[in-house]
C-alpha cells in the first residue's frame, strides 16, 4: 500500500532543513586545514621575506613602545598590519606562531564572509561551497598561514562588501531609506583597508565601483553622507599615522607611502607585463580550482534573465561575480608589478563565481541536460568536457613525475623535498583520475554523477592542502635556521646581551638573526662602526672575519655567520 505524499516527503523535508542549519558552520571544516601543526612550534619557521620583515618591525613597536613611528627613517607602509602582529605577540609572547595566530583568524573570518555574501545572493548551500573552495585554493591556504597584510585588509574589504549586500538584497523596510549603521560601518572598514595595507588597498575598492554604479540603489548609496562619514572616520588613523611621520621624518614621511607603490607598479619597467604574470599566477595559485573557471564565466546561472523572482540577485550575480574581480585583474595588469600575493582580492570572488555554476548544476541538473540537447554549442560546458580537463591535466603531472621531465627537479638546485613534492603531485592527480572514473561511470544518471564528484573534489583540495602542510611546503620555510639559533646554550648567552649584526643588511640570515634573537641589537654598516660604539656580542659573515681587528673569541657558526664575542681590552701597564 502507497504511503500518503506527506508521509513520503516529510522525513526528506526535515533532514532538507537540517541540512541548511548546519550550512552556516561549514567554513568551521577548515579549522583542521589551518591548525594542523600550527601550534607544535618545531614545526614552524618563517621565511625571511617578508614574513621575517613584518615580525621584526612589529617587534620594534613593542621594544620601543612606539606605536606610530618606531623606525629609523621614513616606512613605505601603513602600521595597521604591524599593530595585529605587535598585539598578538603582545598577548601570547615573541614567537613566530603567535605573530601568525591572527591571519590563522583571519582566514576563518575570510571564508565566513564569503558564505554569507553568497548566501545572499545565490543560496546557502552555494555559500558554502564557495567558502570551501576558497579556503582549499593553493595560494589562499599557504597566505592563511603567514604573516602578511593581505587576509587582513581583504577581510576587512569582504566586510564591507557584505554590509553592502545586505543592504541591496535585503534593504531596510522603506526601501527608500538606507540603514544608516550598515552604510557608516562599511565606508569604517573600507577606509581602515587602507591602514592595513597602504595604497594597495584602492585596488578592490575601485573594482567595486562598477558594480555599484551599475545600480540606481547603489548610485543613491555612493551619494549617502553616512557612507562618507564612515570613511572619514576609518581614515583617522591614516592621517594621524601621516601627521607623525611628516612631524618625524619631514616630507619624506609623506612622499614614500607613495613613492613605494609606484615604484612597484613598475618595477619590471614593461607595460602590461602584468598581464601574463597574474594570468598565469592565479591559474596557480587557485588549483585545484582554477581549471573549472572558463567553465564558470560562461554558466547559464550568471548569465540567464529567467529567473524573473531573482532578478535583483541576477545583476548582483554578473556585476559583483563577475564585473569586480575582472576589473581588479585589468588594474593589475596595466602595471608591470609580479607579485603573485596581490591577485588574493580576486580569489573570494572567483570562488563564489564557481559555486554559481555547481549550484547551477546541482539544482537544475535535468533542465540543465535538456538545455544542452537544444543548443550543441554549449556542449563543452558537460561535466564530462570538465573532468576531460582534469584527467589531461592529471596526465601531464604523472608523465613529469615518472617521465624525463622530473630530471629537471632532480637536477636543480631547489631546497625542496623533492621525494614528497612528487608525492604530492601524485596525490593531486590521483584525485583527478579518481573523479573521472566516477563520472564516466555507465548506468547512472546526470545527479547522481555530479553530486559524488564536487564531493570528491572538495574533499580531495581539502586532503591536498593538509598533506602539504604534513609534507612541510606550507609553514615550515626556514627550519635548520630556526634550530640552530634557538639551541639551549646559544639562547641562554643572546638572551643576556643584544647581538649586533656587521655588514649583514640586505641578507636573508640577517633577517632570521633580527627575528629569532631575544634580544634585537644594532646593525652596522662597518666593523669601524661597530668597535666604536657596538655590544660586546655581534653576528658577522664568515666571509668577513679576515677584518675583524679587535680580541676576540667565537661562540657559534653555522649557516655563512659567526657569533663572536668581544674580549676585553688589556689594560696597558
Amino acid at each position: 500500500m502507497a504511503l500518503p505524499l506527506g508521509e513520503t516527503t516529510r522525513p526528506s523535508l526535515m533532514h532538507n532543513r537540517r541540512f541548511q542549519q548546519l550550512l552556516p558552520f561549514t567554513p568551521l571544516l577548515l579549522l583542521p586545514l589551518l591548525l594542523w601543526k600550527f601550534l607544535d612550534t618545531s614545526q614552524q619557521s618563517l621565511t625571511a621575506w617578508d614574513e621575517g620583515l613584518y615580525m621584526w618591525r612589529a617587534r620594534l613597536f613593542l621594544d620601543q613602545d612606539e606605536a606610530w613611528t618606531p623606525f629609523d627613517q621614513a616606512h613605505h607602509k601603513t602600521p595597521g598590519h604591524y599593530w595585529i602582529v605587535a598585539l598578538s605577540m603582545r598577548l601570547f609572547g615573541v614567537s613566530d606562531v603567535a605573530a601568525r595566530l591572527p591571519f590563522v583568524l583571519l582566514a576563518l573570518l575570510s571564508a565566513w564572509l564569503v558564505y554569507e555574501i553568497g548566501s545572499l545572493i545565490l543560496s546557502r548551500r552555494a555559500g558554502a561551497m564557495a567558502s570551501l573552495i576558497l579556503g582549499t585554493s593553493y595560494l589562499w591556504a599557504v597566505y592563511s598561514r603567514r604573516i602578511s597584510p593581505d587576509l587582513g585588509y581583504i577581510s576587512f574589504f569582504l566586510g564591507g562588501v557584505l554590509l553592502l549586500v545586505q543592504e541591496l538584497v535585503k534593504p531596510a523596510p522603506s526601501s527608500r531609506q538606507f540603514s544608516h549603521w550598515r552604510l557608516y560601518c562599511a565606508g569604517i572598514l573600507f577606509a581602515l583597508t587602507i591602514f592595513l595595507r597602504s595604497a594597495l588597498a584602492v585596488l578592490p575598492l575601485m573594482g567595486l565601483m562598477p558594480w555599484l554604479l551599475r545600480q540606481a540603489r547603489g548610485r543613491r548609496i555612493l551619494m549617502s553622507p553616512w557612507l562618507w562619514l564612515g570613511l572619514a572616520c576609518g581614515c583617522l588613523p591614516t592621517l594621524v599615522w601621516v601627521g607623525k611621520s611628516i612631524a618625524v621624518y619631514g616630507i619624506t614621511g609623506f612622499i614614500e607611502p607613495l613613492r613605494f607603490p609606484l615604484k612597484k607598479a613598475t618595477e619590471t619597467g614593461f607595460f602590461l607585463s602584468g598581464f601574463a604574470f597574474y594570468s598565469g599566477a592565479i591559474f596557480v595559485g587557485f588549483l585545484p580550482w582554477s581549471p573549472l573557471l572558463p567553465f564558470a564565466v560562461t554558466s547559464p546561472g550568471l548569465w540567464d534573465n529567467q529567473d524573473d523572482n531573482h532578478g535583483q540577485n541576477m545583476v548582483h550575480r554578473r556585476w559583483l561575480l563577475f564585473v569586480v574581480p575582472v576589473t581588479m585583474f585589468l588594474l593589475l595588469a596595466l602595471t608591470s608589478s609580479q607579485h603573485d600575493q596581490y591577485a588574493l582580492p580576486i580569489y573570494p570572488f572567483a570562488a563564489m563565481l564557481i559555486a554559481v555554476d555547481l549550484e547551477h548544476r546541482l539544482a537544475n541538473s535535468h533542465a540543465a541536460k535538456l538545455s544542452r540537447e537544444r543548443n550543441r554549442s554549449m556542449g563543452w560546458r558537460s561535466l564530462q568536457s570538465i573532468v576531460a580537463v582534469y584527467c589531461c591535466l592529471a596526465s601531464i603531472i604523472l608523465a613529469f613525475c615518472f617521465g624525463g621531465g622530473w630530471l629537471i627537479i632532480e637536477n636543480s638546485d631547489t631546497t625542496l623535498d623533492r621525494g614528497k613534492l612528487r608525492l604530492l603531485l601524485i596525490l593531486l592527480s590521483s584525485v583527478w583520475l579518481l573523479g573521472g572514473l566516477m563520472v564516466y561511470c555507465p548506468h547512472r544518471t546526470l545527479r547522481q554523477r555530479l553530486k559524488p564528484w564536487i564531493t570528491l573534489q572538495i574533499f580531495g583540495a581539502w586532503l591536498v592542502i593538509l598533506g602539504t602542510v604534513q609534507l612541510g611546503f606550507v609553514g615550515n620555510y626556514s627550519p635548520e635556521v630556526k634550530a640552530f639559533l634557538q639551541q639551549p646554550d646559544l639562547q641562554n648567552t643572546l638572551s643576556t646581551t643584544p647581538a649586533d649584526l656587521v655588514k649583514m643588511d640586505g641578507s636573508t640570515i640577517a633577517v632570521l638573526l633580527k627575528v629569532y634573537g631575544p634580544i634585537m641589537g644594532q646593525s652596522w654598516s662597518s666593523f669601524h662602526e661597530f668597535k666604536a660604539r657596538g655590544s660586546g656580542l655581534a653576528w658577522i659573515r664568515e666571509s668577513d672575519m679576515a677584518e675583524l681587528d679587535v680580541p676576540h673569541s667565537v661562540l657559534a657558526q653555522g649557516h655563512g655567520v659567526l657569533l663572536i664575542r668581544r674580549d676585553p681590552t688589556p689594560t696597558p701597564w
